[in-house]
């Protein structure tokens, strides 16, 4: 079944390009663990790529073909050592075992309740190394950003224009994203901070960090983005 994200295929990139503020997040952490380094929701290689280009290996995880075609464009002239697999991060196979997972660009958001969540994060859990690292940003709208937002075309870049249709009651929102005559629609869920550290803390991850933006600052109350780093604990 095709995605939002093959409907946009090359105009992805496009969409997305001024999102440039996590890459040094994640850049720096793939170093700090030196790899390999899973990424769920590898995209168009937006973050893997530069990942790899440390020297750090990578295993990108993405449920499109058509973004899975863009990473591997993206990758080749560089031959850089990264493996891209189509897989749902609902049905993640054996992949081994990794010191650091990513999760970037709101990845998460496509998960639709807490028995999901609960069950992806369970998951990468397993799939992480005894102290390994689990990394990943969502954003969680306030009552002014879905008021400002709602049922309006706003041009996110030059040429495209997205619309939020909110429901606040069910925290999920249909998102339509036009270029020319493209049109791609998403449907995003969102929780609370105070959620996400409860599914994490189920899980089984500790010493769970969170902060507002990717320079590791405070998250604020009413802050509408949550950048999460959490771990798996030690073998004693």
């Amino acid at each position: 079944m095709s995605s939002a994200y093959d409907h946009l295929g090359p105009l992805y990139d496009l969409w997305c390009r001024s999102v440039t503020e996590d890459i040094p997040f994640y850049v720096d952490l793939a170093l700090r663990t030196g790899g390999p380094v899973l990424e769920i929701g590898v995209g168009s290689g937006r973050v893997a790529v530069p990942v790899a280009l440390t020297g750090v290996p990578v295993v990108g995880i993405d449920s499109s073909a058509e973004m899975l075609d863009l990473a591997w464009a993206r990758a080749l002239p560089h031959r850089l050592d990264m493996r891209l697999l189509r897989a749902d991060m609902r049905r993640l196979p054996d992949l081994g075992r990794f010191p650091l997972i990513i999760v970037p660009f709101r990845a998460f958001l496509h998960l639709p309740d807490d028995a999901t969540r609960l069950t992806v994060l369970a998951r990468l859990h397993e799939l992480l190394e005894p102290g390994g690292t689990l990394a990943f940003d969502v954003f969680h709208p306030d009552r002014a950003d879905i008021e400002e937002t709602h049922g309006r075309w706003i041009e996110r870049e030059p040429g495209i224009h997205e619309r939020a249709t909110w429901n606040e009651a069910e925290r999920s929102l249909v998102l339509e994203v036009q270029a020319g005559p493209t049109l791609a629609e998403m449907e995003l869920w969102w929780i609370d901070p105070a959620d996400w550290r409860r599914l994490l803390s189920a899980a089984g991850y500790t010493a769970i960090e969170v902060y507002g933006s990717f320079d590791r600052a405070p998250l604020a109350a009413g802050s509408t983005d949550s950048v999460w780093v959490a771990r798996r604990r030690t073998a004693s």
